[in-house]
């Protein structure tokens, strides 16, 4: 498992760096409800509900209690009430003395060891007067029924508390006006007092050395909540190891701090930059921190994520100069300038690993995805995935986190979008899929982008059929999101086969130059309507789908349907019916008749040709307002 060893140098580059939140070793975190604060002799001087956003608490653990699931196993610190208070059993009616009586075994150990601190040996004593509870209930935090124990819902709580029931409360301390969840020295004591205990030696297969090891791997790996773990070991009955193996040793040995360093790196890669699709995780990484291009984003996104590195680069440094770029610069240029910077970061003895996670169940957690680049293979990376942006380069939009809206550029869609314009349906204002189906679909692409694997050929036609289909679209402005995912496949697709096709450029395919001819169809008709004010959708439009299925029987009704229109424009459109006109001459009659159901190339001719309408329409108003404004100033003179 060479990422496992990846994991592990990360960690400890990203450690040397001292990076905002990463965990330490034998360390968790934990949303805590509840702040008590202590003076100095052991006193509550106030305590306080935790809103949800400042409820993260990194915690001490051990082994077990980072892993548990049931039995007595306290954390060393914090931990739930039913740890740490005495008087738990006389405020709720249920036994809780295991628990609480290893917790305190446990704190006073490390009170006594030579790791130990003043704060917290003002907490043991203030615990072992058993009143937690009872000083709780005395400043209002509690409620109790009339039974005098603990009601199930918080009836007194300020804050909306991330736990239901009262008893489930999780506690976090404050000694001598020290917040001992932010106190480094004595997360550096406990780390020291935790890895002198001793424990089973082996070989770490992560390392290469005879260490302490571990059998009892963390989890929360995604998120604070997730109960899922990469190396767990409970198959010890019954088809004990499913008869491949004695004992979990043979399987494979890690040791504690191996392991600690994989899990934690990884949990602080995944919550930065990592890529959430439903339940899979998907992170591409320098291990010794070089800045990566985003695997998942669309063309805009890789150019914003860059200018994004940059200013942080800038920031971290006091640089004075603005390297942001206007969202309105041409995406191509900020997209090369953002490959020609990834390429920088390449060195010798660069490392990137792409890792994809995964949930099977509950409590398993697998890797689906895995590649390592080394050296200059970083380069062949950046390189595939600029291939992967040139080839899929079409006029497509895709939502800007940093300015909350969608844009529109030409480039690449994330496959995100692909997915979703594949597989989705439309909800409201926007495209909505299954969250496994979307995942899957992001899986299938990945290879396409980081491998140089061709597009699947059933998402290309999935999606190809449904841009052939608008009437299954409320909105217009979806329909035309989906056409433009097809079309940005299709043309991977053609240059995969060895074609030419040039970016909003159509092809010189029937099925290409049926869809330019629909393309001036319903652009005439549409002119006219403008004009008139009259809201409908065009003869071309309505035909859309029955055209794609048998074009020249269908251009029979459109073209009647047209003429009036025509007449009404009175040679306004002569250029459009001129370039129809071009277009016909071209098509054999022979084949137009024998054509059935027009391919994904339809969209391209339809999409590229609808473009150039709007771009020389654009032209020609610019022109007519520039004159106008020249012919108001040779006025005024």
């Amino acid at each position: 498992m060479s990422w496992m060893r990846a994991l592990y140098d990360t960690y400890d580059n990203l450690e040397l760096q001292e990076k905002e939140g990463l965990l330490k070793i034998a360390h968790s975190t934990q949303k805590a409800h509840l702040e008590v604060q202590l003076s100095k002799d052991g006193k509550v001087i106030a305590v306080s509900f935790l809103p949800v956003k400042d409820s993260d608490t990194v915690i001490p653990v051990t082994e077990e209690s980072a892993s548990r699931s049931s039995g007595a196993a306290p954390h060393p610190l914090f931990d739930k009430i039913k740890y740490l208070a005495g008087d738990y059993e006389f405020y709720t009616g249920e036994r809780n003395e295991e628990h609480h009586q290893k917790y305190m075994e446990n704190l006073k150990k490390w009170c006594d060891s030579g790791y130990g601190d003043y704060k917290i040996e003002v907490l043991y004593k203030y615990l072992q007067e058993n009143r937690l509870i009872h000083d709780l209930i005395e400043r209002g935090i509690f409620s109790l029924d009339e039974k005098q124990h603990l009601t199930k819902k918080w009836e007194n709580a300020s804050e909306k508390l991330t736990v239901g029931d009262q008893k489930d409360a999780f506690i976090r301390f404050q000694v001598d006006a020290v917040n001992l969840w932010e106190d480094t020295k004595l997360q550096e004591n406990y780390i020291h007092y935790y890895l002198s205990n001793g424990g089973e030696i082996g070989f770490c297969q992560v390392t290469g050395r005879e260490e302490r090891l571990c059998v009892n791997h963390p989890s929360k790996i995604r998120n604070s909540g997730d109960k899922a773990k990469m190396i767990s070991s409970n198959d010890k009955t019954n088809f004990t190891y499913r008869g491949r193996f004695h004992d979990v040793g043979e399987a494979y040995t890690i040791s504690y701090e191996a392991s600690q360093k994989v899990h934690n790196a990884l949990k602080w890669l995944i919550e930065r930059q990592g890529v959430k699709v439903g339940d899979k995780e998907f992170v591409l990484w320098g291990v010794k921190s070089e800045n990566v291009p985003s695997i998942l984003e669309s063309t805009e996104g890789v150019a914003s994520a860059y200018e994004e590195e940059e200013d942080i680069f800038a920031a971290f440094y006091g640089e004075e100069e603005d390297k942001t770029v206007s969202i309105q610069e041409d995406v191509a240029e900020r997209f090369n300038r953002a490959i020609r910077g990834y390429h920088g970061n390449v060195r010798a003895d660069s490392h990137f690993v792409l890792l994809g996670v995964d949930a099977a169940t509950t409590g398993r957690l697998s890797v689906i995805f895995s590649r390592e680049y080394f050296g200059a293979d970083g380069n062949e990376l950046i390189e595939r995935i600029e291939q992967w942006h040139r080839d899929c380069a079409w006029n497509v939009s895709s939502y800007n986190k940093k300015l909350q809206k969608r844009v529109y550029f030409t480039g690449a869609p994330s496959p995100y979008e692909i997915a979703l314009c594949t597989y989705g349906r439309e909800q409201g204002n926007s495209i909505k899929g299954t969250d496994k189906v979307i995942a899957n679909a992001v899986e299938r692409i990945l290879p396409c982008i980081v491998d140089g694997k061709k597009v699947p050929i059933d998402i290309m036609r999935e999606v190809v059929h449904r841009a052939q289909h608008p009437q299954n679209y409320k909105s217009k402005t979806l329909w035309q999101q989906v056409l433009s995912v097809a079309c940005a496949l299709t043309r991977k697709h053609l240059i995969e086969k060895g074609e030419e096709c040039l970016v909003m450029k159509s092809p010189e395919s029937l099925d290409a130059k049926c869809g330019r001819m629909l393309a001036i169809a319903d652009a005439i008709e549409a002119w006219v309507l403008r004009e008139e004010k009259i809201d409908r959708t065009t003869t071309a439009m309505r035909y859309y789908t029955k055209f794609c299925e048998n074009p020249c029987d269908t251009w029979v009704i459109i073209q009647k349907n047209l003429k009036p229109y025509e007449m009404k424009l009175r040679g306004r459109a002569r250029n459009l019916q001129t370039l129809l006109g071009e277009i016909s001459e071209t098509i054999s009659e022979e084949e137009f008749q024998q054509k059935r159901n027009l391919d994904g190339t339809f969209c391209l001719g339809f999409d590229s040709q609808r473009y150039e309408i709007i771009e020389e329409a654009k032209r020609i108003k610019k022109e007519n307002d520039e004159k106008k404004m020249k012919k108001l100033e040779e006025e005024e003179k």
